[in-house]
């Protein structure tokens, strides 16, 4: 025998001392019913309902129970329009009441255009071609009649040579337009060249014997430095960065190697600019 939850739940179920005694049933207390204190026969406030057309409110648009009147029905507006009376339910529309024969269409028959003449038909194996046939017109005295009697041609119109036109040789209207508008714009360009190198030639000035030595002791000095470092490179090359080292110090050499000759010359103009920064 076995025992478990659900055998013991079952004789729970169907035995038990305290179902002897029956109890008496619950008696259940209802509420008392709720009755709104509004009217209900005045219709809700500021409804829209039935507006249809109109976006005037007829309804009770106040906000109070106690004033406003109902959404006047409109005709049609619920079911479609009355007919009680106007119809009867024995006349209705049959199958084929409304229509009516289709009225005979003259047809005419397809007859198709013929864009050229029709070819003559193949001819039967029966036909045979005329044979035999001959003419005595002499096709040389014909044609020299013919050629006699044809009236002179006209002789075609020439068109004047281009050596015999007018404009011949001589420049077109647009050319020496276009050559006077480029004339102009060079002028201009010119004029504008000529006042900018004036005004730059005002701020020329030629160095003076001082300022010249003082700037060759510079670069002489500068280019011991570099020369040193350039000297003091190891003979072996063989990294990148020891090449991109010798191939700078030897462009700084060479810089200052021009800078220093140009300085050797013995007029030198300079721009004054002092007055700018």
């Amino acid at each position: 025998m076995q025992h478990g939850y659900g055998s013991w739940g079952r004789q729970q179920q169907e035995e038990s001392i305290y179902k002897l005694i029956p109890q008496p049933a619950p008696v259940v207390i209802k509420p008392p019913m709720h009755r709104s204190k509004h009217n209900p026969n005045v219709p809700p406030s500021c409804s829209t309902i039935g507006l249809k057309g109109t976006s005037k409110l007829t309804a009770n648009d106040s906000g109070f129970d106690d004033k406003g009147a109902a959404a006047p029905v409109k005709t049609a507006a619920t079911f479609g329009r009355e007919v009680i009376g106007t119809v009867d339910p024995s006349t209705y529309l049959k199958k084929g009441a409304k229509s009516q024969p289709a009225a005979p269409s003259e047809v005419q028959p397809f007859k198709r255009t013929l864009v050229h003449a029709p070819r003559q038909g193949v001819p039967k194996k029966s036909e045979k071609p005329v044979m035999g046939l001959t003419t005595e017109k002499n096709f040389v005295v014909a044609n020299a009649v013919e050629n006699i009697l044809a009236v002179p041609r006209r002789p075609a119109r020439e068109t004047d040579l281009a050596t015999q036109k007018r404009n011949f040789a001589k420049v077109p209207k647009y050319l020496n337009k276009i050559k006077s508008d480029i004339a102009r714009e060079k002028e201009y360009v010119e004029q504008m060249r000529q006042h900018q190198h004036a005004g730059e030639n005002s701020r020329m000035r030629e160095m003076t014997e001082d300022e010249k030595q003082e700037i060759l002791a510079g670069l002489n000095a500068k280019w011991h430095d570099v020369h040193k470092q350039f000297q003091s490179l190891t003979f072996s090359v063989d990294s990148v960065s020891k090449v991109n080292r010798k191939e700078a110090l030897e462009s700084q050499l060479e810089q200052l190697e021009k800078a220093m000759e140009k300085l050797q010359k013995k007029h030198i103009h300079v721009y004054d600019d002092t007055d700018l920064w």
